[in-house]
């Protein structure tokens, strides 16, 4: 059992390997963003692939305009199911579904993401459940990097294949860096985080033991798509 002065120790010394590794991490992408041209840091985050049949169309919470791809995957028939993550969310409840045409007997959900990690973990489970081999997942075009680290991660070992079918955003283009650069720059900390923190032991560590310490610090909490 640990001395009072070891776990001490240990509580001191946690929140500097923490800020340790974050401005290593800053120090990272204030490199890669002064040296490389920002059309290819665009393209490098705007991962996008051609749609294919599937068993699922997994939708992830977020921006309203989600929801319109979807629905489109749906009523092209490349899915007979669309599977909600964070169904709360207002751009991805059942009844915005349900406006864009695709039925109730078609519709799937979880409620209890909070992050693009938990949005992969959360779903793991259902589509196992049901048995679905191949899914569609729809994002944000600046968000499916990540959204693809999560996803091949999570479901690591099993025999489940992803397309990764982004939503556009008219205003987030590849020629739109000095328009966007802030949420650009952010979303490359939290990718870069994710490489990190995106294990299933690593993140459950996290959640219960360093997510609060995390986020009380403004040079960290940006890694992190779930301090708010």
């Amino acid at each position: 059992m640990r001395t009072k002065k070891e776990i001490n120790v240990r509580n001191r010394v946690k929140p500097l390997v923490i800020l340790f590794v974050s401005n290593l991490l800053i120090l990272t992408v204030i490199l890669t963003v002064l040296f490389l041209p920002r059309p290819l840091l665009i393209d490098f985050l705007f991962y996008e692939e051609e749609p294919i049949k599937a068993d699922v169309i997994i939708l992830l919470s977020g921006a309203s305009g989600r929801m319109e791809t979807a629905a489109e995957l749906y009523h092209q028939g490349y899915a007979d199911k669309v599977l909600l993550t964070n169904a709360k969310a207002v751009g991805s409840t059942v009844e915005r579904a349900d406006k864009f045409g695709i039925p109730r007997a078609a519709v799937l959900k979880e409620n209890q993401a909070t992050s693009t990690y938990e949005n992969a973990l959360y779903s793991r489970d259902i589509v196992l459940e049901h048995g679905f081999r191949s899914a569609l997942v729809v994002t944000s075009n600046f968000h499916m990097r990540r959204t693809r680290l999560a996803y091949e991660r999570i479901f690591r070992g099993t025999d489940v294949t992803f397309t990764y079918v982004p939503y556009h955003h008219s205003t987030i283009t590849r020629d739109s860096w000095d328009a966007n650069e802030k949420m650009f720059k952010r979303e490359y900390r939290k990718l870069i985080g994710g490489y990190f923190v995106y294990f299933e032991g690593v993140m459950n560590f996290y959640k219960e033991h360093v997510f609060d310490r995390v986020c009380e610090y403004p040079e960290v909490m940006e890694l992190f798509d779930d301090c708010s």
